[in-house]
């Protein structure tokens, strides 16, 4: 059974790709030396109060991991504009989040990423940056195995950012701007190509009711690494994980691989 230490959260702040301030979370357990340092990146246009982020960030934290959570630049409490930000803005945040971590703290030896956070979490670690150079192990939450997939939510928008022009897209009843260049930034990137050195042990969790995002992605996520493989699927569980018993079964997976 995983130890359940009271936990503390303390707020923080770092600069983000373009120097905006970024708003983050450090939770740990109390009077308890972290066993590692943990970065965790939420989902496509959500924020580190998602469930999905925050219900792990604390039940890591609870077994003795110091977790930082952050709001991507545009998003949540965290200063910019959404509408300036792409694939290559999550990654470069996500190496910030890792240079404050290691400046302040200790560097991250496991990264976590939902979604679109946990595409950009893979990608990250094959930069060269020495406050990543310590990862030990990614998981990734029902992630696609490509940026270019979120495409695939865009709808209508797509008709005018291939013309050029700015659009909105629509994800849970609110509007989003996106300019053209993300379009074209998530079609440049080449997954294959960047993880191509990878010997990173990596975990790939599947929802087995995702309707977003399905288990051949998780399946081709774990062809990216040299190093070890394990495939998780929580069977009945959505995009976010958000049942409880599905959420706490997440939860139990990630503990026992990391053990």
């Amino acid at each position: 059974m995983p130890e359940n230490f009271k936990i503390q959260s303390k707020a923080v702040h770092f600069s983000g790709f373009d120097g905006s301030k970024l708003e983050g979370n450090l939770d740990f357990p109390l009077n308890v030396v972290p066993r590692q340092y943990i970065i965790v990146s939420h989902c496509f246009t959500c924020t580190r109060q998602i469930i999905t982020t925050a219900r792990l960030s604390r039940g890591l934290a609870k077994a003795g991991f110091a977790v930082l959570s952050f709001d991507f630049t545009g998003l949540g409490y965290s200063e910019g504009e959404f509408a300036d930000t792409h694939f290559r803005s999550m990654v470069k945040d996500i190496e910030c989040a890792a240079d404050w971590l290691s400046e302040h703290y200790e560097p991250a030896s496991i990264l976590i990423g939902h979604s679109m956070g946990g595409t950009a979490s893979l990608a990250v670690t094959q930069n060269a940056c020495f406050s990543l150079s310590h990862i030990e192990k990614i998981i990734t939450l029902a992630s696609p195995a490509s940026p270019a997939h979120v495409l695939h939510h865009f709808g209508s928008a797509m008709v005018d950012l291939q013309r050029g022009e700015n659009a909105q897209i629509m994800v849970a009843g609110r509007a989003y701007p996106v300019k053209p260049a993300f379009v074209s930034d998530v079609r440049s990137y080449n997954m294959d190509q960047q993880m191509t050195d990878c010997d990173i042990p990596i975990m790939a969790v599947s929802a087995g009711d995702d309707t977003l995002v399905g288990l051949e992605a998780a399946q081709q996520i774990l062809q990216y690494t040299g190093g070890e493989k394990f495939l998780c699927q929580i069977d009945g569980a959505d995009h976010l994980f958000s049942d409880r018993n599905h959420a706490a079964q997440l939860l139990s997976s990630i503990l026992g691989w990391v053990d």
